[in-house]
């Protein structure tokens, strides 16, 4: 695919999204964050939006969340979580908006306000007062968010031996990636990095060498044997790292 075109369908994908929410005197918050906040972009990289509407609209607009961007051209198709205040839309010629609807009764304070934002709308300043009273808030790590990783960490590796012993092999590689995913969230805590380091750095470029080699390693064919080496060589190697 074209990268020019794809960053000016990009573009005029944003300007509609931002023309429409700003329309509505209920709408009193439009920014985004992720990459293109950041100003780590490449072509392919998605809109992540976020719309802050008044209490008495809020529960509309979360209703009306998969059929608003239908109105937009090249609505391709959504997806989408029951009960969640989110929408994920894609749209020609390959492009995705993430929009969330805040409650603006509901909002406060917190560090993820920290991670880099461009406001789009905010004609009462609310957004920019809320990102100001956010700067001096640091990220922490409980005790619970250990415990909830590493459970699920040992868990995954526990049902990836299971599944891989009974040959459901395509569980047994799903549960691999959790695993991974675990192992991305050690190797942040333990170099000390914060949500802003993953907003400019993917994993492939924050992770530590020996993390990221373990982590290659651990790729393998779709068959039993295979999977069992691969699972005693990462949980070896961390152990080792840890």
């Amino acid at each position: 695919m074209d990268e020019r075109s794809l960053t000016a369908a990009r573009d005029r994908l944003l300007e509609t999204a931002v023309g429409f929410f700003s329309a509505d005197p209920a709408v009193i918050g439009v920014f985004m964050g992720g990459s293109l906040a950041a100003g780590s972009a490449d072509a392919f990289s998605d809109i992540d939006l976020r719309v802050v509407v008044t209490v008495d609209r809020h529960g509309y607009y979360v209703e009306q969340r998969r059929e608003i961007p239908k109105q937009w051209p090249g609505f391709l198709f959504n997806e989408w979580v029951p009960g969640a205040r989110h929408c994920v839309s894609h749209f020609r010629p390959f492009g995705k908006i993430d929009i969330f609807y805040y409650d603006a009764a509901a909002l406060a304070p917190s560090p993820w306000y920290r991670l880099p934002i461009r406001i789009l709308h905010d004609p009462e300043g609310i957004v920019a007062d809320l990102v100001a009273r956010s700067q001096d808030l640091p990220f922490t790590v409980s005790d619970d968010d250990l415990d909830f990783s590493i459970s699920k960490g040992l868990a995954a590796a526990h049902e990836t031996y299971r599944r891989a012993r009974r040959g459901e092999l395509f569980y047994a590689l799903s549960l691999l990636d959790e695993l991974r995913q675990h192992i991305m969230h050690a190797d942040d805590w333990l170099h000390d990095r914060t949500p802003e380091t993953a907003v400019v750095a993917k994993f492939d470029i924050r992770g530590s060498d020996a993390v990221l080699a373990a982590l290659k390693a651990s790729y393998c064919p779709c068959e039993s044997d295979a999977i069992m080496v691969v699972l005693s060589g990462i949980s070896t190697n961390e152990t080792e790292l840890g």
